[in-house]
C-alpha cells in the first residue's frame, strides 16, 4: 500500500471513535509494512469486517420548510383567464327583425382574497342590451359622464350576487369593476372595491368588423377574447413587456425595409429608414392611441396614458389593436385610412406590403412599415411644395431641427401635407381641415416625447 493511499484511508478513519480508530489503524499499518504486500488483501478484509461491526451513526436534522412564495404573476393569471374564456361555450345573442337586440358578455374575474392555486380566476356571464351599448358608446365619444353605469349588466345566473360597475365603457376594452354589492342611489357605493378585478372578457362582435378569417368563428357574429385595461391591472411588468413588443416589431419593420432597399421619395439618395429614427416611430404610435383630453388633464405629464398603450401591447400582443376602428374608418395601432394604405402598397412596390387593405393595416409589423412609408410619402409632398415656394421657404425648411422635422412628420401624418406652413415651418392654422385635431396631436406628441420612454 502506498503512502498516499494510507494517508487517504487515515483521513476516512477519522470518522470513527478514538479507541476503535487506533485499533483499525494499527492493524492496517502492520498489514502493510510488517507482513508485506501479500497480506494487503487480508488487511482490507479485516478493515471491511471492522467497518461492518461498527454501529452506523445517522444525524437527523429537523429543517423548517421555507415560506412558500407565490410563483404566479398578474400576467400569468391573465393568460389563464384567456384560456378559460376561449374554452368556454359561445356567447348567446338575441335578434329582432334580423337586428341585434341583446347579447351576452363573459368576464374573467380575479379574486385577490384567495391564492392563485385555489382557483382565483373564475368566469361570470351577463346580458347586455344593444340599445344601452349604443348610448354608452355615444357617451364615451362625447366625453359625457356615466353616472348610471351604462350599459347595465344583467347576470345570466339570477343567484349571482356580484354586480358590475362601468367606470368607462369602450366595448371589449371597457374599464369595469366587480363588487359584492351596489347601493341604488344617486351615487354608486361599492363594497370591497379592490377584491375583484376584471382581467379578461369575451365580447360578441359582428363579422363585418373582423379582418382575419380565423377570428370569424360564427356565421354572423363571433367571440373576441381580450384583456381590458384598468388601473387595477396597471402592472409595470406588463408595461415593460409591451415596450419590448413594440421595440421588437419596429426594429423588424426597419430591418425589412432596409433589406428591401426601399428608397426615400422625400430625400433622394437615401433609404427611407435612414431619414427617421425608430424612437420617433414608436412615439407616434403611442400618440395615435392616447386620448387627447385625458392626456391634457393628466397630472403625470401623460405617463399613465402612454403606458396604457404599452400595457395593451403587453397584455394582448398581436391582438392589441386588431379590433380598433375609428369613426372615420382608420384601423390598427397606427390608424391608417384605407385609401392611404392602398396608395403605399402601389407607391412603394419594393416594400412588399400585405395586399389586403384590412389585414395590412392591423398586422402590427406590416402597419409599422406602412406608417414609415406614409411619413416619407407625405414629406415628399412637403419638400416639393418647399422647392416651389421660393428661397425663403427653402431656408425655413433647411433650418428645421431634427425635433422640428419630426413635428412636421407628425402634423402631416395626422392632417396631411397641406398642414405644413411654408412661412413658419410649423402648423398652418389657416389650412382647411381638422386643424384643432392636428394641433392636439402635436401637443400629445410633444408630451410623449418629453416622457423619454424610449431614450
Amino acid at each position: 500500500m502506498s503512502f498516499d493511499k494510507l494517508r487517504q484511508l487515515k483521513m476516512q478513519l477519522k470518522k470513527f471513535p478514538g479507541k476503535i480508530l487506533l485499533l483499525v489503524l494499527t492493524v492496517l499499518v502492520i498489514s502493510a509494512f510488517v507482513l508485506g504486500a501479500k497480506y494487503t488483501q487480508l488487511s482490507a478484509q479485516i478493515a471491511a469486517q471492522i467497518s461492518e461491526a461498527l454501529p452506523s451513526k445517522t444525524i437527523d436534522l429537523e429543517v423548517s420548510p421555507l415560506p412558500q412564495m407565490p410563483v404566479w404573476t398578474l400576467a400569468d393569471q391573465m393568460e389563464l383567464a384567456k384560456t378559460y374564456l376561449e374554452q368556454s361555450p359561445s356567447l348567446q345573442f338575441e335578434e329582432k327583425n334580423n337586428r341585434l337586440t341583446g347579447k351576452e358578455i363573459e368576464l374573467a374575474i380575479l379574486d385577490t382574497n384567495i391564492s392563485a392555486d385555489a382557483g382565483a380566476v373564475f368566469l361570470r356571464r351577463y346580458w347586455l342590451d344593444e340599445k344601452e351599448i349604443q348610448i354608452a358608446n355615444r357617451m364615451r365619444r362625447n366625453y359625457e359622464p356615466n353616472p348610471t353605469s351604462m350599459p347595465y349588466f344583467q347576470p345570466v345566473d339570477d343567484q349571482d350576487e356580484l354586480s358590475v360597475v362601468v367606470y368607462w365603457w369602450n366595448n371589449f376594452n371597457s374599464d369595469l369593476g366587480v363588487v359584492g354589492s351596489v347601493l341604488e342611489s344617486d351615487e354608486v357605493k361599492i363594497s370591497e372595491p379592490a377584491r375583484y378585478i376584471v382581467i379578461g372578457n369575451k365580447f360578441l362582435m359582428s363579422n363585418d368588423g373582423l379582418a382575419y378569417l380565423e377570428d370569424k368563428t360564427g356565421p354572423k357574429y363571433s367571440d373576441v377574447v381580450y384583456a381590458p385595461y384598468s388601473k387595477s391591472v396597471r402592472d409595470p411588468a406588463i408595461v415593460d413587456s409591451g415596450k419590448d413588443f413594440l421595440d421588437i416589431h419596429v426594429a423588424q419593420a426597419f430591418e425589412e425595409l432596409e433589406k428591401a432597399g426601399v428608397e426615400s421619395k422625400a430625400f433622394p439618395g437615401k433609404l427611407v429608414t435612414d431619414t427617421m429614427t425608430q424612437k420617433f416611430v414608436k412615439e407616434i404610435t403611442l400618440t395615435e392611441q392616447t386620448d387627447p383630453k385625458l392626456m391634457f388633464a393628466s397630472e403625470d405629464g401623460g405617463r399613465e396614458q402612454a403606458e396604457r398603450v404599452l400595457w395593451r401591447f403587453g397584455a394582448n400582443g398581436e391582438k392589441a389593436f386588431r379590433y380598433t376602428v375609428s369613426k372615420t374608418g382608420a384601423s390598427g395601432a397606427n390608424q391608417i385610412m384605407p385609401r392611404t394604405y392602398d396608395s403605399m402598397v402601389v407607391g412603394f412596390l419594393s416594400a412588399n406590403l400585405i395586399k389586403d387593405t384590412d389585414i395590412g393595416r392591423i398586422d402590427i409589423k406590416n402597419s409599422i412599415k406602412a406608417q414609415i412609408l406614409v411619413f416619407d410619402d407625405h414629406m415628399a409632398t412637403v419638400v416639393n411644395r418647399v422647392q416651389n415656394g421660393g428661397s425663403r421657404a427653402r431656408a425655413v425648411f433647411n433650418g428645421l431641427t431634427p425635433d422640428q422635422l419630426n413635428e412636421v412628420r407628425g402634423m402631416i401624418y395626422n392632417g396631411g401635407p397641406s398642414k405644413y406652413n411654408l412661412t413658419t415651418g410649423g402648423l398652418d392654422l389657416n389650412s382647411r381641415g381638422a386643424v384643432p385635431e392636428t394641433r392636439d396631436f402635436l401637443r400629445k406628441f410633444r408630451m410623449i416625447r418629453e416622457l423619454k420612454i424610449f431614450d
